[in-house]
């Protein structure tokens, strides 16, 4: 019977999965609740985020969604996306400093779909 912590590979393991979680951390920043007391996200920290809403007729299926969603993130300026299929609408949050939803919505034009007139968002 092998007694609990004796498996030569368990040592292995943690190491990986101490890396693998250190590797995410650095990917993906610092979670909010682990940051120190009054330390702001990068991000937001230097530029006020918007969000807007557009409406997007011609996108139906997963694949069309997936090639506006990935149209609109490769613009620079563009800080998230969201696609909602159902809706046949894209909610992206952006620095208006960089980009303007005019832009946003000719990138959805461009791909062959026809973009509605952006709305500011929630």
């Amino acid at each position: 019977m092998m007694k609990y912590g004796s498996d030569p590979q368990r040592p292995v393991h943690a190491r990986r999965t101490l890396l693998v979680l250190a590797g995410l951390a650095a990917v993906l920043g610092m979670p909010g609740h682990l940051r120190a007391a009054g330390e702001a996200p990068a991000a937001q920290s230097a530029v006020a985020l918007k969000v807007v809403s557009i409406p997007v007729e011609g996108m139906s299926c997963v694949a069309c969604a997936a090639a506006v969603k990935r149209a609109i993130r490769a613009i620079d300026g563009v800080a998230a996306v969201e696609v909602m299929l159902a809706r046949g609408s894209v909610r992206v949050t952006y620095m208006p400093g960089r980009v303007l939803p005019d832009r946003i919505a000719a990138a959805i034009d461009a791909l062959g779909y026809k973009a509605g007139t952006p709305a500011e968002s929630q």
